[in-house]
């Protein structure tokens, strides 16, 4: 028996409440593989979601008697133990899984969510987690089909919003022009690779973006925000048949002039959510994993620069202090990470 430790989030109440569970590890079977956390990064839109919005944020029905959950999907660690089927992986091999904030997660290749990669050498376990955020930021970045000197705007630096700007910088775009109301999340920009920053909570970001880019307008924004109702903004930056991509995940609603913005402007809004991108298909062959590992190697190689972008490794016992910070707002933190190595 191996006793494991997990995060336990309960949602109501003024604020976020997190207690650290314990559980007996489970031994794998078939094709599993048992890997032993040491780090789980924190994606903080999505978990900030749910924090405030509860499980029916993401389509999860309470269990009566139960307002407990297990959230998280960015784990590192290495393989402790391996089913008797499961092929591929070696005990003592680092690995990407896709866990909850856990000291143990058993990947089962046939269920959903089974994720598993290797790591390459020169990507720290603290970085390697935010692999499955440089999947979303890559994934809106393929369908955003950026061409070299094309102009991008960035709305929202927080780590999707900074991965897709290195990513947009690797494209060739240019000027990249980044939009946040936090000074240092703009410092951070800079280091990812901005040519232009904005704060727009002194400045009027759309008179901006139009300065920069002649008069024309952005051909291409990225909307990673979690405010729905800037979209309207994000229209007026754009330029005439340029593209707005939904890469955050804003809860809520928006209000456009649909027919003088959208319709006449020949303006393209597209989402992305990836849903069924586990399987290749002939016309997208961008799969969810051969983004993360595109990500991973673009991490070791340096193309992907993350130390600027991780603020805070903390051991999970306190989870609770960061998620509060996280609720407060955007201040004093991007990157964070739980460190599981001593239980």
């Amino acid at each position: 028996m191996t006793t494991a430790k997990r995060l336990r989030f309960h949602h109501g109440g003024p604020g976020p409440r997190v207690e650290v569970e314990t559980f007996e590890a489970p031994v794998p079977a078939g094709r599993q593989i048992l890997a032993r956390v040491t780090r789980s990064a924190v994606s903080a839109g999505s978990e900030m979601n749910f924090v405030r919005f509860g499980p029916q944020a993401y389509g999860i029905v309470p269990k009566d008697g139960d307002d407990g959950y297990n959230i998280g999907y960015m784990t590192v660690g290495t393989v402790a133990a391996l089913g008797p089927e499961a092929t591929g992986y070696s005990v003592g091999q680092r690995v990407l899984t896709g866990g909850y904030h856990t000291s143990h997660w058993l990947v089962d290749p046939a269920q959903p969510g089974g994720h598993i990669l290797p790591i390459p050498e020169g990507v720290s376990d603290d970085a390697a987690g935010f692999a499955m955020l440089g999947d979303v930021a890559l994934h809106g970045v393929r369908r955003a089909a950026l061409q070299i000197d094309g102009s991008v705007a960035v709305f929202g630096m927080g780590m999707v919003g900074q991965l897709t700007l290195q990513l947009a910088r690797l494209s060739g775009s240019y000027p990249l022009i980044a939009v946040d109301l936090d000074d240092a999340r703009l410092e951070m920009a800079r280091a990812s690779g901005a040519t232009h920053v904005i704060n727009a909570g002194r400045e009027d970001a759309v008179a901006r973006i139009k300065a920069i880019t002649d008069g024309k307008g952005a051909e291409t924004i990225f909307h990673c925000t979690q405010v729905a109702g800037i979209l309207q903004q994000l229209l007026e930056a754009c330029g005439n048949r340029g593209r707005i991509v939904l890469t955050g995940s804003p809860p809520g609603t928006a209000t456009i002039r649909l027919q003088e913005d959208l319709l006449r402007r020949e303006i393209t809004l597209t989402g992305i959510y990836e849903s069924g991108m586990a399987e290749g298909h002939p016309y997208w062959p961008w799969t969810r994993e051969r983004n993360r590992r595109a990500s991973l190697r673009l991490m070791a190689d340096g193309g992907l620069r993350m130390g600027h972008l991780i603020t805070h490794v903390v051991e999970y016992t306190q989870a609770q202090a960061m998620f509060e910070m996280m609720a407060r707002g955007s201040t004093g933190w991007l990157g964070i990470v739980f460190d599981w190595t001593e239980l």
